[in-house]
């Protein structure tokens, strides 16, 4: 007996290796299982009703939800068929008399339990753990806000660090200025109002571009497409949860700490109504931000809106905000002139 119970474990240890052996085999050059992207496509869209995902690592989420739900739709066909086949063939008139003994060969209920070991294995090591991976990278992160302070041969910045603040009941933004540091922050200096990330009111060296209050798509958030964004996410008061479903962006904001997370939008996944490519500099893509955490009375309200735009419109924005913003605070620290 001992013998057969560690020959099976053994058998199953080589099936679960194999089978995460020829998945992986499967995959692109850039390690995605794009086999099933059709199937994938048609199950979010027309099933869950969910929007296309314009970020390559979206689409990995999007397999993932997929697969698991297929494996739970096999596992809800199995094991009812075999809740009725228990029911019809040890009822009381196909046995009018108990056997204590049971079923003698269980090789069919060991196949299918292996099977879902197998397939849950598989899901595992194949799908999660690579797309935590890739979207907990704290190294990526890191290098992103290196490029977040560096440009390329065009003159073009190469990535963004992005500060997201959530409070009852809004969300807020923050970047680096045309001095690409940001601004020291105090709780001396923060207010719900209209200091939330607590700048001091008197630095008149300051610019930071600070979006408070992003409710409507004209103060909206905005990021690049083409370009890494790497996000530090926090909270003003209770926890919330940042959620842009077509990025596939989902991380909780919580007091005290800076949790973070990165993204880059494709620009292949940019299209209009038409299912034409829009990635012009004029074009430009609005996402509703919701908060993902029931975070008190005002929750269903907690709406905001992020906008992609083309790389070249997004430096020319940040440049002129900064500017704008250094010339707002210099001019209000002047004293003003006697007649």
């Amino acid at each position: 007996m001992k013998g057969k119970l560690i020959a099976a474990t053994v058998a199953a240890i080589i099936g679960m290796v194999v089978a995460v052996l020829i998945v992986n085999g499967m995959k692109d050059e850039a390690g995605n299982f794009t086999k099933m992207d059709n199937t994938v496509e048609n199950v979010m869209m027309n099933m869950f009703k969910s929007p296309a995902p314009v970020t390559d690592h979206g689409w990995n989420v999007d397999r993932m939800i997929v697969f698991v739900h297929l494996l739970m739709a096999v596992l809800l066909v199995g094991w009812t068929i075999y809740y009725f086949v228990c029911l019809f063939k040890f009822n009381a008139k196909a046995n009018p008399k108990a056997d204590y003994h049971g079923v003698r060969s269980k090789l069919g209920t060991t196949i299918a339990e292996y099977g879902v070991i197998v397939a849950e294995v598989v899901l595992i090591g194949c799908f999660a753990i690579p797309l935590w991976g890739q979207i907990a990278d704290e190294d990526q992160i890191a290098k992103i806000k290196e490029d977040a302070i560096k440009v390329d041969d065009n003159g073009n910045k190469m990535g963004l660090e992005l500060h997201i603040l959530a409070k009852q009941f809004d969300w807020n933004a923050r970047y680096a200025g045309n001095d690409n540091a940001f601004a020291a922050q105090s709780l001396e200096f923060a207010n719900k109002v209209d200091n939330p990330f607590g700048i001091d009111p008197h630095d008149t060296e300051m610019d930071d571009v600070i979006i408070t209050t992003a409710r409507s798509a004209d103060n909206a958030i905005i990021v690049p497409w083409d370009r890494a964004v790497a996000l530090k996410i926090t909270s003003m008061d209770v926890i919330h949860s940042f959620k842009v479903l077509p990025l596939r962006v989902c991380k909780d904001a919580i007091p005290g700490l800076q949790l973070p997370i990165h993204f880059k939008i494709n620009p292949e996944y940019l299209i209009d109504e038409n299912n034409e490519p829009a990635i012009d500099e004029d074009d430009e893509h609005v996402y509703l931000i919701t908060c993902a955490q029931l975070c008190g009375d005002g929750h269903g309200y907690m709406n905001g809106y992020l906008k992609a735009v083309h790389p070249n419109k997004f430096d020319e924005w940040i440049k002129e905000q900064s500017a704008a913003e250094k010339q707002k605070r210099q001019e209000a620290a002047q004293p003003e002139s006697v007649n």
